[in-house]
This record gives C-alpha cells, structure tokens and sequence, in this order.
C-alpha cells in the first residue's frame, strides 16, 4: 500500500478557498486539509455555511475525501474567554460536518492553544480542558487529533503519550507531527514508535533549534530523513494515514513566498520518499 500525500490551506493564506484547494489538486496532492484558523478566509466566523457547503461539493469534484480541519481551538481559554470559545469551537464542528461527505471520521486537529499553562504545574489542567473539549466532541461526532508543538512547554512524544494514557476517551487522537519532536532533540524513530498506537494523523516539516529559536523549514529542506520517517510509519502500522506537508507561517508569511512553488517542491520531497519505501 503506497502512501497519500496532502496538503493544508494552512500555506495558502493569500488565497481564495476554492483556488487554494484547486492548486493543492493541481500540484498532485491526494488528500486534504482545510484551516480554520482566525484571519483565514475559511475561519468559520467569515465563511459562511453556504460558502462551507460549496467549498464541500468542490472539494468532492476534485476527487478528494472529506478534508480534515486544522481547528486550532485555544483549548485552555481562560474563564473570561471561554463563552467565546466555546461558540467558535461549535462553529468549527458545525462547518467540519458540512465539509464532509463520506464516511471517514470527521477528524480536527489541534494544539493546547496560547492559554495552555506551564506543563509540570499545568498538565492536569490541560488534561481537563482535552477531556472537556472530547465529550463536546462526542456529542458533535468528531474525533480531536491533538498536535504536541515545538517552542511550548508540550513538546515531547512523552508527554503527549502521558495525555493519551490519563485522558483516554475515543474522540482524542494526537497528530503525530514529527518536526515538533525531532525540533526539540527526540529522535525520530523513537518519537513514531512512542505515538504510534494513538495516532489519527500525520503532519511532516523541518527545522531546527538554535540559541533557543525555533526554526522551521519546508519537509526535504532540513535534517530530518523523510524516507526513514515513512518507514518508520509504515513499520507502526500507519501506511493508511495520509501524510501531510505543513509549511510554517515563518515561510508563508515571506515577501518572496511562493505558494505554488513551495507546494509543488513539499509534494516532490514526499513523493521522491514514498517511491523509495
């Protein structure tokens, strides 16, 4: 079985939604992920559920499956702030079911968000506000992928391990993005061995960690061996997950980016990997 390689509308900011998933076909992508982020075109609080909808049926004209959504809920939003999650998060899960129109699970990813506390104090509390987040992710029917994420105190396969085993509800996932982890000084194939069993998705990019400062790149650009990485895939199981390339807001949000080049040299770097597994 030969690996699916996708592609978010996280890179592709600058554009409108139905030309940012035509160009992700366009390059050669197979699969799809579509952000929700505030200040995307496709946040649910600017798209509308006509604009979803149709978004939805081009999609499917395509010949994608369903997209997955890059959520990018502030899990742990403080009390003050919390009304207002709340009411974003179920616009989110409300536009994820109309984006979807097969029968994969409606799946959305996310990191603790900026409001997350240090971990060795906080991790009880990031583990309430994930089994909150679950059970109204239940009731919505959609499946939380969560993204462990370089540069913040939830950084390590460990650690997102240890919220798999204390929270351990059916509707969260982790997002098995090995750049945050091999970013922070984990090793590759220990990190995927580790995270395997409770992955529901693959995110792949580069970088590296100097002075402190996090820097990422685009996957094929930097140290980490995207072949083994695949292998290493394949070995645990997750050949069936599609595997997408993220490109970092450091690089989309260059004077000189590129989108359609970037896209096209992310999709080359996976697809020269899988060739070789």
């Amino acid at each position: 079985m030969a690996f699916t390689l996708g592609y978010s509308t996280y890179a592709l900011k600058m554009l409108e939604p139905a030309a940012a998933v035509e160009l992700i076909k366009d390059v050669g992508f197979e699969a799809l992920e579509i952000c929700m982020a505030d200040g995307w075109l496709t946040s649910p609080t600017v798209f509308t559920p006509a604009e979803q909808s149709g978004l939805a049926r081009r999609c499917e004209d395509l010949g994608f499956g369903s997209p997955i959504t890059f959520g990018l809920i502030d899990v742990c939003a403080p009390q003050s702030d919390r009304i207002k999650m709340l009411d974003t998060t179920k616009k989110k899960f409300e536009m994820a079911h109309r984006l979807h129109y097969d029968d994969s699970p409606v799946l959305m990813t996310t990191t603790p968000g900026h409001s997350a506390p240090p971990w060795e104090s906080g991790k009880e509390q990031i583990r309430d506000a994930f089994l909150s987040l679950a059970d109204m992710a239940r009731e919505n029917d959609i499946v939380i992928a969560i993204e462990a994420h370089a540069g913040t105190d939830f950084e390590t396969p460990e650690k997102a391990v240890w919220m798999m085993e204390n929270t351990r509800h059916p509707n969260l996932k982790l997002d098995l993005d090995i750049s945050h982890f091999v970013v922070e000084g984990s090793d590759l194939v220990h990190s995927v061995n580790l995270v395997a069993k409770h992955s529901a998705m693959v995110h792949i990019k580069d970088g590296e960690k100097l002075d402190g400062e996090i820097r990422f790149c685009l996957p094929g650009a930097g140290g980490i061996d995207v072949e083994a990485f695949m292998l290493s895939l394949r070995r645990n199981g997750l050949e069936h997950l599609p595997v997408f390339a993220e490109v970092s807001v450091q690089q989309s949000s260059q004077p000189e980016y590129n989108p359609r080049e970037t896209a096209q040299f992310c999709f080359n770097a996976l697809d020269q990997a899988r060739k070789s597994v």
